[in-house]
């Protein structure tokens, strides 16, 4: 096994926890609300349990306020109830053609807690990267006919991507955190 194929499997894994740490990001509400908030939510429509998305366009009006237009008027209800179990901290007003979300102001409190929420994010995407640079490490020392003094020169190898990775998380944090604390 070659470092070349062993440092782009690696990078590979890590670019998928940058994805992994944006989206989980995404989700974080900051002072304006974002159609990601609602990526997780399903729907039982039709007797299956179905993305919101795929069932409805999510409109957002302004910094707090949004529209679910179904694309069929007769699963509103459906809708409103699968908003209440998502426990988005608003209640769902139906109307005949949407359901409509009006999100309170974000209180310095709830910013405080979505700052250490976006910190936990950030150590599980650390412990993510950290496990990668583990396997990535044993699958080398495992290969045949590599001698210590290479894999000693590869874990250093290793250590400097992996904190060059860490650097990146660091930043994206940083990043969110600015835009939570930001009024």
């Amino acid at each position: 096994m070659q470092w070349t194929d062993l440092k782009n499997e690696f990078d590979l894994y890590s670019e998928d926890v940058i994805n992994y740490l944006n989206d989980e990001y995404s989700k974080v509400r900051s002072g304006r609300i974002s159609p990601n908030i609602f990526d997780g939510i399903r729907v039982q429509a039709y007797g299956d349990w179905m993305p919101l998305n795929q069932i409805s366009n999510v409109q957002i009006v302004d910094a707090r306020t949004a529209l679910i237009k179904p694309f069929d008027k007769t699963i509103l209800k459906d809708i409103s109830a699968a908003l209440n179990v998502a426990n988005l901290g608003v209640s769902p007003m139906l109307d005949a053609e949407f359901v409509k979300l009006s999100f309170p102001p974000i209180t310095e409190e709830n910013r405080m807690k979505n700052v250490k929420k976006c910190k936990e994010i950030l150590e599980q995407a650390k412990v993510r990267i950290r496990k990668v640079r583990e396997d990535v490490k044993n699958q080398y020392k495992n290969a045949e006919g590599v001698s210590e003094d290479i894999i000693f020169h590869f874990n250093e190898e290793l250590d400097k991507i992996t904190k060059l990775y860490n650097t990146k998380l660091e930043e994206i944090y940083a990043s969110k955190e600015g835009e939570l604390l930001k009024i």
